[in-house]
């Protein structure tokens, strides 16, 4: 089956794309969620190594129901107050280089804040145990590549959290991604076109 896709451009100029970014995807969750559904991607026609791009794409097999996910009532009314320019249902053109966006959990352990929280947590529950904390220090050689960081605010439990992203190729078109419509590590390996323009 042929895949769809629609854009968002964010129009003010030197607005925070991450945070808009952060708020579409908040948008696509809540979405999927609602519908039990994990069949649309999202991909950034702009990305660079150096800034994510001011524009959001969402792909999918399913045209009504990425017809359905424009049709919400955010994109509707950021597209109405001219601040996004949300294109039209598109066929993705034949021959785009395939990348996955991976949702990367482990990135956000390289951080001294992540950290500090894993540490206090390890400690809430060695002393839930009756145990003794002791910190271990494990210094390690990783490699990190380029990636983006983007704000997500959790409606469910009023945390507000970071999405690591990298981008990979991919060798072949798959079409499952977790509930923010991106690939992870392990269990969801969905591939999306590398829209550029």
């Amino acid at each position: 089956m042929s895949r769809v896709y629609f854009t968002i451009t964010y129009l003010p100029e030197n607005c925070d794309v991450t945070l808009l970014a952060g708020r579409c995807i908040g948008i696509l969750h809540g979405f999927m969620n609602k519908r039990s559904y994990n069949h649309i991607g999202v991909s950034f026609p702009k990305w660079t190594d150096k800034h994510l791009g001011n524009q959001i794409a969402f792909v999918s097999e399913d045209k009504a129901a990425l017809k359905n996910l424009s049709q919400q009532n955010y994109f509707e009314m950021m597209t109405h107050d001219k601040l996004f320019e949300m294109s039209a249902l598109k066929p993705v053109p034949v021959d785009t280089p395939e990348v996955q966006i991976i949702r990367d959990q482990s990135l956000g352990k390289l951080f001294i804040g992540e950290k500090r929280r894993r540490m206090e947590r390890a400690k809430r529950r060695a002393e839930a145990r009756g145990e003794e904390y002791i910190p271990q220090y494990v210094p390690s050689d990783t490699e990190i590549s380029t990636f983006h960081k983007i704000p997500i605010a959790s409606k469910s439990n009023q945390n507000d959290f970071v999405l690591h992203l990298r981008l990979e190729q991919a060798d072949s078109i798959q079409n499952m991604y977790n509930s923010y419509g991106f690939a992870t590590n392990k269990e969801y390996k969905g591939s999306v076109p590398l829209l550029t323009y």
